[in-house]
């Protein structure tokens, strides 16, 4: 920058001359020439004599531009204040008041609820008002026992699960938990029930086993036909197995009739369940398979062995041809 250009900075920081004068000027002296009189007034009444009064001007915006100086960059704005905070109540309140409302929860009942529970939250307020659990029935279960909290509470409301239930179980001797009981409460499992079936001989028994033995029909009586048939070992999975296959002592007894002793609860329930028959045993005997075992019988049957399989081997001489075979 020329001592010239300097001295007409000083002028415009000094207000003596405007910013259309100094722009003249410097063009001037960019010409080698002195601005004419009319530039001049032109200039002291154009629009750049006027920036002064915009909004964030500085005088030595335009005259740094014009001698290729860029422009300082502007500061940052000052952030805005916070907002205040919503003073507006939160929806979730409302719904929870409204809750509360509509299921008859009022200041007594939360009162005493409180006085069991300890301090417990809205919701489970809600939910134990909802299915009409009484402080008093949650007192009860709580005398019980068991370690409950709200969620096992209701559930055992839903269900119909009463004190007296729970208490006759636990004196049974079953180390029984909360899901425990509600699973004996969907299916429908009596004390009654389970008192029969120790009777029966099973006392080795967890939840999981009397649920089983209970949906599918296992009872005192079927346990006392299939000891009677010779079955005095059965646990309490070889008894729901051949209850859902329609193992039966009839079943049992026509196996033996037609040759088949020593079987077990494993091998009634694979005979059955492939449909091995007496039917079946004298036809595969007749095709000369005397030896015939429960496994065999099984693997025979599977695979459709049957008499026409038997002649088509014969033709081809693979087996020693029968003078008649059955039909299969």
């Amino acid at each position: 920058m020329s001592e010239e250009q300097k001295q007409i900075l000083e002028m415009l920081a000094g207000g003596k001359i405007n910013v259309g004068e100094a722009q003249l000027l410097l063009a001037a002296l960019e010409r080698g020439a002195a601005p004419e009189p009319d530039d001049l007034k032109a200039a002291a009444s154009g629009p750049a004599a006027h920036e002064e009064h915009r909004p964030g001007w500085s005088p030595f915006g335009p005259l740094l531009e014009g001698l290729g100086i860029p422009r300082p960059p502007r500061p940052p704005r000052a952030p805005r204040p916070p907002r205040p905070p919503s003073r507006g109540r939160r929806a979730d309140v409302i719904d929870q008041v409204i809750q509360l409302r509509a299921h008859g929860i009022d200041a007594a009942y939360v009162s005493k609820l409180r006085a069991v529970l300890g301090d417990i939250d809205i919701d489970d307020m809600v939910a134990l008002g909802i299915h009409g659990v009484k402080p008093e029935y949650v007192l009860k279960m709580r005398e019980t026992g068991l370690d409950l909290d709200t969620d096992d509470i209701v559930q055992f409301a839903i269900h119909g699960v009463k004190p007296e239930y729970v208490l006759k179980m636990r004196e049974m001797g079953f180390d029984l938990d909360a899901d425990d009981i509600i699973q004996f409460a969907i299916h429908g499992v009596s004390a009654e029930t389970v008192a029969r079936l120790r009777d029966a001989g099973l006392t080795d028994l967890d939840a999981e086993d009397i649920v089983a033995l209970h949906i599918h029909g296992v009872d005192a009586d079927f346990i006392a036909m299939m000891r009677a048939a010779g079955f005095e070992d059965l646990t309490a999975d070889d008894l729901t197995g051949l209850r859902i296959h329609d193992v039966t002592p009839e079943y049992v007894e026509r196996l033996r009739a037609a040759g088949l002793d020593d079987l077990s609860a494993e091998a009634l329930t694979a005979l059955r369940i492939h449909g091995v028959d007496p039917a079946f045993i004298e036809r595969m005997r007749a095709l000369g398979l005397q030896e015939l075992d429960a496994d065999n019988l099984v693997a025979l049957k599977a695979h459709g062995v049957d008499a026409d399989f038997f002649a088509e081997l014969a033709q081809m001489g693979l087996i020693a041809p029968k003078e008649k075979s059955p039909e299969a």
